[in-house]
C-alpha cells in the first residue's frame, strides 16, 4: 500500500506484506532479516533505483551519492510470515528465503502507485516510479495528454523465426 502526493509525485510506502515458504526454519531471526532485506530491495527498485547516463553515455549514477537508495526512514514497517513445507531434496529440509519480497515487492509497489492514480486514467508508469515520473503522469492526465501505454514491439521481432515453425522458403539452408 502506498500514498501518492498529487502535488509533488512523491510516493510513500505505507504497508508491505510478504509470505515465504523457506522449508524448515532453522533461525527465525535470519529468515525475518532476509524477508525485510528483500522487501527493501524490491521497493527501492520500484521507487528509486536507476542507472542514469547522459547523452554522451557517461554514467551519472556511478557512486552511492548519486544512486538513489532508501534508508530505513524512507520505508514502512514490513509484515512478514512463513509457511513451513520442508523439502525432501536436502537433509535439513530448507529452501531459499526472501524471494517473495525481492521478486514480488517491485511489481506490487508499481501496481499500487498505478492503482493510486487510476482515478486520473493512469494505467502504466515506467520504473522506477520517481517523483518526477509520477508528477508528469499526473500532469499529463490532468491535461488530457496521457500517452497510450501500449508500445508496438521493435520491427526486428517480425524477422525472428517462430519456434516450432518451418523456416520460410527463402531461409532454407541459411544460417540463423
Amino acid at each position: 500500500m502506498v500514498e501518492v502526493d498529487l502535488d509533488t509525485g512523491h510516493v510513500t510506502p505505507l504497508r508491505h506484506i510478504a509470505v515465504d515458504d523457506c522449508g524448515r526454519v532453522l533461525n527465525p531471526m535470519i529468515v525475518e532479516g532476509q524477508q525485510h532485506g528483500g522487501a527493501a530491495q524490491g521497493i527501492a527498485q520500484a521507487l528509486w533505483e536507476q542507472v542514469v547516463y547522459d547523452a554522451e553515455g557517461t554514467l551519472l549514477s556511478a557512486t552511492l551519492a548519486d544512486y538513489a537508495m532508501p534508508s530505513a526512514a524512507d520505508l514502512c514497517s514490513f509484515e512478514v510470515a512463513n509457511t513451513e513445507t520442508p523439502t525432501p531434496l536436502n537433509p535439513l529440509g530448507v529452501k531459499g528465503i526472501g524471494e517473495s519480497a525481492t521478486v514480488g515487492s517491485t511489481p506490487a509497489v508499481q501496481n499500487a502507485v498505478v492503482d493510486a492514480l487510476s482515478h486520473l486514467g493512469v494505467r502504466h508508469l515506467d520504473l522506477p516510479c520517481t517523483p518526477q515520473r509520477v508528477w508528469r503522469a499526473i500532469r499529463d492526465a490532468e491535461s488530457g495528454t496521457l500517452a497510450d501505454p501500449w508500445r508496438e514491439p521493435p520491427p526486428v521481432f517480425a524477422t525472428l523465426p517462430v519456434r516450432g515453425a518451418a523456416p520460410a522458403p527463402e531461409a532454407e539452408g541459411a544460417d540463423i
